[in-house]
């Protein structure tokens, strides 16, 4: 019986243990199936966060950004790049991404990225024609935000699975506890107490396990998800903190855990979030919340994070699930965005230049203030005109064709002068630059145009022409050869006809060849001007050379230029001027001879040939400063003509003329070229002796008497050359200068005199 009992009892027991066993591991592969939905679902996640991350701020996003501000080629790499990367993340989720619902939102992510990557390109174009950066990010402008809403949608749904997941695995798991329970409870019944004390204890051990192994298994789960997560109990403690909030609070994650979520909030807010936190918690039902919100890392900074919330229940206990993603810098971008539109419709307003949005019909939208002073009108007034309405009858057909260009897509941006009239009805000639802004699609909206007013241009440019025209009527009537030419006659610019009367050939062989001219200069002249070429180079030239002309004659030629330089001083190009100064050269060699003439004339006595008395001061002078500085010796003689008057009286001024000329022969014949005769008046001469001593002028007059007294006038036999000599040597007396010496010298001369006079009276 005890036997029958314990077999019972044991198979009854062995069958209980089968049920638990069978129970168990349907337990088991259930949790498993659950496991693998479950992480599935947070691959699903996974990817989409990994998706979130290449758009954002830091990937796709900021590398698109970075490039239409600074058009710089390593961010036009870095965004392609990005772009192949998402398409390449699309092909591969295809498989994952089945759900309907979820494919219809990858789909409006993936339109929003092809329109990027037209918007991409249409950047590099606008950067190529050195668009500012303001205009291409107005003009290159997505509107991201249905795929911003797409990619939380996303998020929402996938976190909404996995607490769909995590509670049906509760209620699973309960059912099955329920099972077992049900047969523990008929073992216990029938086997003994002690065995269902063990099994009791051997079940709630296992159970035990099991918590703990699905609490690790979901930490695990957590860390992989790459947005920041934590798990928060109704009291505010937070249980799981991921690795991605433990980056986001800057610190370790098992810091996280254990503390008071309100503890990362401001002080500010700490006691209105607590009321909050209870009023979400008492919340009926299951619900989910996002809110932007500040919140204070470990190291006390402080970052704008958008939070999702979900509230979820698992076995009578109510838990939050909070997801994060740190938006301070979409912030700052966004505040950047904006003020760069505040920047462009600043640039758009007071652009020195006028700038207008025409429609697709060729009617203004907008024009700024500069193009309603370039043509006169109101801003309001221009607004409703159309571009016909400015331009002139006759021209209003290249408006529709450049319209039809522009549309078609044949060019994207065309620039041309173009003549309007303003509200006169006067010219303004202006450079037209349109473009055509497209939306994301590629569909034309609007055109924009540039108006730069060249009036002034124009003006200047029928002014230059008039002028040229002035310029090459004069250069050819000048009598000589214009010329201008590149630095180092390189090119030949301009030659006034003239070039083919002095030189005998042709403009268009100058023009040709430019230096052609050289051909006709004598070779003995030709390399002082190839030496010169390279002072042309430098902006010098003033050379002299002679040239043998189509009849054969050599005549000589001026040529002088001057360098034309540009605002910065760079020489541009050389002016100048070949005169023919043959006939100048001619006439100022006659003018030589004649002015030498007329300076002996005006030197030299013509009776005695006697230097006159004004040049005798300055060889005076001289010597008397050779002699202060040097002691170089010179003497002065003062002569005086014996009984001159007498002859004139006696025999006439003919026989007083043969007198000075016989005596200023004599004279000139017996001193040296360095000596210096000088005539001072009427029969009184002065005469110079360089580096002569007193002992040496006296030995010269004793040798001037027996001179003299040898001298014969042929026609006047009786007449007697005879004179008073005053010499005065330098350092003799203190001399001072010039007259000084002269008067000291006539001094002695009347003393000679007074005695020779006296002697001739006791002779």
């Amino acid at each position: 019986m005890n036997t029958k009992i314990i077999v019972i009892i044991g198979a009854i027991l062995s069958c209980a243990l089968m049920v638990a066993f069978w129970a168990s591991r349907s337990l088991q592969q259930h949790e498993l199936e659950s496991t693998g939905q479950l992480r599935d679902i947070l691959d699903n996640q996974a990817r989409i966060s990994l998706l979130t991350h290449q758009l954002g701020y830091s990937g796709f996003i900021h590398n698109f950004k970075n490039y239409i501000l600074r058009g710089d080629e390593y961010y036009y790499r870095a965004t392609l790049k990005d772009l192949e990367s998402l398409e390449m993340m699309f092909q591969n989720g295809k498989m994952a991404f089945k759900q309907e619902a979820v494919a219809e939102q990858i789909k409006t992510i993936e339109t929003t990225l092809q329109e990027y990557q037209v918007k991409l390109e249409l950047a590099r174009q606008l950067h190529n024609q050195d668009l500012p950066p303001a205009e291409i990010d107005q003009r290159v402008r997505v509107n991201d935000l249905a795929a911003a809403e797409a990619l939380r949608n996303l998020i929402t749904s996938f976190q909404a699975q996995a607490a769909t997941l995590l509670r049906e695995s509760t209620q699973q798991q309960g059912y099955h506890h329920q099972h077992l329970i049900l047969t523990a409870f008929l073992s216990v019944g029938i086997s003994a107490v002690a065995c269902a004390f063990c099994w009791g204890i051997i079940a709630g051990l296992r159970r035990r396990l099991r918590e703990q192994s699905d609490i690790t298994s979901r930490q695990k789960l957590l860390d992989a998800a790459p947005n920041p997560t934590l798990v928060v109990a109704e009291s505010g403690e937070i249980l799981i903190a991921n690795e991605g909030a433990a980056k986001l609070f800057e610190c370790e994650s098992g810091f996280l855990v254990g503390k008071q979520v309100e503890n990362f909030l401001p002080e500010a807010q700490r006691v209105d979030h607590a009321d909050f936190r209870k009023l979400f918690f008492s919340s009926a039902g299951e619900r989910t919340m996002r809110n932007p919100v500040f919140m204070v890392t470990a190291k006390h900074s402080m970052k704008k994070v958008e939070i999702l919330i979900g509230l979820y229940q698992v076995e009578q206990v109510r838990y939050a699930v909070v997801n994060m993603m740190d938006i301070s810098s979409l912030e700052s971008i966004e505040r950047h965005a904006a003020e760069m539109e505040q920047h462009f419709k600043i640039t758009f307003e007071l652009a020195p230049v006028g700038m207008a949005q025409i429609s697709l019909e060729g009617r203004f939208i907008k024009a700024n203030r500069q193009l309603s002073a370039i043509l006169g009108y109101e801003r309001l007034a221009l607004e409703e005109m159309a571009l016909d309405d400015l331009t002139p009858a006759t021209e209003r057909n290249s408006n529709r064709l450049t319209l039809k260009r522009l549309l078609s897509n044949e060019v994207d941006h065309m620039r041309f002068e173009k003549r309007l009239l303003d509200s006169n009805a006067r010219d303004v000639w202006v450079t037209l630059t349109m473009t055509v802004y497209r939306d994301y699609k590629g569909r034309p909206e609007y055109l924009i145009a540039i108006v730069e007013d060249i009036s002034y241009r124009k003006q200047y440019e029928e002014e230059l022409l008039a002028s040229e025209a002035k310029f090459k009527s004069i250069a050819n009537h000048v009598n000589a050869v214009v010329w201008m030419s590149s630095p180092g006659m390189d090119k030949v610019m301009f030659v006034s006809n003239r070039y083919e009367t002095m030189w005998g050939r042709s403009i268009a062989s100058l023009l040709h060849n430019p230096r052609s001219f050289m051909d006709a200069i004598l070779p003995e002249d030709r390399a002082k001007v190839d030496a010169e070429v390279e002072n042309h180079r430098k902006g010098i030239w003033n050379v002299n050379y002679r040239i043998l002309n189509k009849e054969g004659e050599v005549r000589y030629i001026h040529d002088e230029g001057v360098p034309v330089r540009s605002v910065k001083g760079e020489l541009l190009f050389m002016v100048g001027l070949a005169r023919d100064v043959t006939d100048e050269r001619v006439a100022r060699q006659k003018l030589e001879r004649s002015n030498r003439q007329l300076e002996q004339l005006a030197k030299f006595d013509p009776l005695t040939m006697a230097v006159r008395r004004p040049y005798a001061i300055s060889d005076l002078d001289e010597c008397i400063a050779l002699f202060n500085r040097y002691k170089t010796p010179a003497s002065l003689i003062f002569i005086d003509l014996n009984d001159f008057k007498e002859v004139n009286d006696t025999y006439g001024h003919e026989a007083g003329d043969q007198v000075l000329i016989e005596f200023s022969r004599c004279l000139r014949k017996n001193i040296r070229q360095t000596d210096g005769f000088y005539r001072y008046a009427g029969d009184e001469f002065l005469l110079l002796l360089r580096e002569t001593d007193a002992t040496e002028a006296a030995g010269f007059l004793q040798k001037l008497d027996s001179l003299l007294a040898s001298t014969r006038i042929e026609e006047y036999e009786k007449v007697q050359i005879t004179a008073s000599y005053g010499s005065l040597s330098l350092g003799e007396e203190t001399v001072t200068d010039a007259n000084h010496w002269i008067k000291l010298a006539d001094a002695r001369m009347y003393q000679y005199k007074k005695q020779f006079k006296q002697s001739s009276v006791h002779h």
